[in-house]
């Protein structure tokens, strides 16, 4: 799986920087370990399992991980008998159950679903808006028991189309006052359930077809659309941004991952990228469509899953250090993964110098390249008793770093260090060339046989092109 942050200069037949190693020895920082995915399809039965301390430190030791599974085992999804489910609270403001004073939160009634159902929250404000209407029609009657008239619903928001989420908009469209106003909003992924759209559509409500990115106002609420396919294709995640607040489906959950649907088009590397956005927000209170809500450690929830899905990804049946894990992972391509891994372990130790070099690889391959020279910075400040090929990577990398933001002349300086200091080595042969080629000195650089075989050979249309937006 190709990572798509990378953004390096082109790389040489040889490979990545060789001759460095990266074992070390002593306490490592690994990842916590989980079990699997929990059994969840489309019915979502069992979908809360798997319960995690998101206060665990970085280095406890837990169960191995699990590989990937391959298929989803729906026909083997067990359901709690209705004697034996566990009382749920009834309709509650999300007030009442944080200490956080958001209007939001004011403004916002929660109802914990169950098996079949969903979470369901309903913001009132301009109206009311449901956001996932779940599947149970005896939600609607106690909502509507406690004074609020159905014609005041203004809006439904769909984060995914399996029906414990979605069949709940039917159940709305038969009360007398939303059929009458005909007027109710219904808002859902362009992806989402053609057969849903088939039921929507004669009964005459407007319907709202997502892509990602949009802004649904509610009222003074603007709830921001983020697309998070993996678990269906379709997913869509609210966020709000005054609150710092994550309305998540199934997108997150946090006590476990929603197994991909490959019915519903949900994949595994969809899921990865969704959690690589989602990493990347600021999020504070997750509100999740199973489970209850997390308040202010939505953040802490986000990494627990991303962790879950890079073991996922590893495919691997036993724990990794965080450096095992970083090397695997990068040599699948996966740079912003490995990265993470990386930091976790310098964070662990921040004088890991094996984990900084890793980091520092991962950096140059994903074009952060004055980064990559900040971290070497640290590097040389390690007193570690470097050996011959850890002197030679960091020069190796400080020159490619130093070509990729332009600064050829020094990069060429320091290609020739290495080359002065260690021989013939092939990579400080290649990245000199490139350096050459890209500063204008074509014919210098073609007189390196190592660049010269790499460049008919590997990455002639790349250099050109970069040389071209340079002129």
């Amino acid at each position: 799986m190709a990572d798509s942050t990378g953004g390096g200069l082109p790389r040489p037949k040889v490979g990545r920087i060789a001759g460095c190693s990266l074992e070390r020895t002593g306490d490592r920082c690994a990842l916590p370990s989980r079990t699997g995915f929990p059994a969840v399809g489309p019915s979502s039965c069992d979908a809360i399992v798997d319960e995690v301390s998101l206060h665990r430190d970085v280095t406890e030791r837990t169960a191995p991980m699990q590989p990937t599974p391959q298929e989803n085992d729906y026909e083997n999804l067990q359901c709690t008998p209705y004697d034996l489910e566990k009382p749920t609270q009834g309709w509650t403001r999300l007030a009442e159950m944080s200490d956080t004073a958001e209007p939001l939160f004011e403004k916002t009634w929660f109802l914990e679903g169950y098996n079949f159902s969903s979470n369901i929250y309903i913001i009132e404000d301009d109206g009311l808006t449901v956001i996932d209407p779940g599947n149970d029609y005896t939600a609607y009657l106690q909502f509507f028991d406690l004074g609020y008239d159905p014609a005041h619903v203004k809006r439904v928001v769909i984060t995914h189309g399996h029906f414990d989420h979605a069949m709940g908009v039917l159940e709305l469209c038969n009360y007398r006052g939303i059929r009458e106003k005909g007027t109710m909003e219904i808002v859902m992924h362009e992806a989402g359930p053609e057969e849903l759209k088939k039921n929507l559509k004669p009964l005459g409500f407007p319907v709202r077809l997502l892509q990602g990115k949009e802004t649904i106002d509610a009222g003074r609420f603007a709830l921001e659309v983020v697309h998070t396919p993996g678990h269906t294709f379709d997913g869509i995640c609210l966020y709000h941004k005054d609150s710092k607040s994550l309305f998540s489906g199934d997108a997150v959950l946090p006590y476990g991952l929603s197994a991909p649907d490959k019915h519903g088009g949900g994949r595994l590397d969809h899921m990865l990228q969704a959690f690589r956005v989602l990493r990347r927000m600021d999020i504070t209170h997750l509100l999740p469509g199973h489970g209850m809500p997390v308040f202010g450690l939505g953040s802490k929830v986000v990494e627990a899953g991303y962790e879950e899905m890079i073991k996922h990804l590893l495919g691997v049946s036993r724990e990794l250090s965080c450096e095992e894990a970083a090397r695997h992972l990068i040599g699948k391509g996966c740079l912003e993964e490995a990265l993470y891994c990386a930091e976790k372990s310098i964070h662990h130790n921040p004088s890991d110098a094996s984990a900084l070099r890793l980091k520092v690889l991962c950096l140059n391959d994903m074009g952060r390249f004055q980064e990559a020279l900040a971290t070497l910075e640290v590097l040389e400040k390690i007193p570690d008793g470097r050996q011959e090929d850890e002197e030679r990577f960091e020069t190796l990398t400080r020159g490619y770093a130093l070509m990729g933001l332009g600064h050829y002349e020094e990069a060429v300086a320091a290609f020739d260090d290495v080359l002065c200091r260690h021989g013939d080595v092939k990579e400080a042969q290649i990245y000199k060339g490139m350096a050459l080629y890209l500063s204008g000195r074509q014919d210098e650089a073609m007189d390196i046989e190592a660049f010269r075989n790499e460049f008919v050979g590997h990455f002639k249309e790349e250099l050109m092109q970069k040389v071209s937006q340079k002129n």
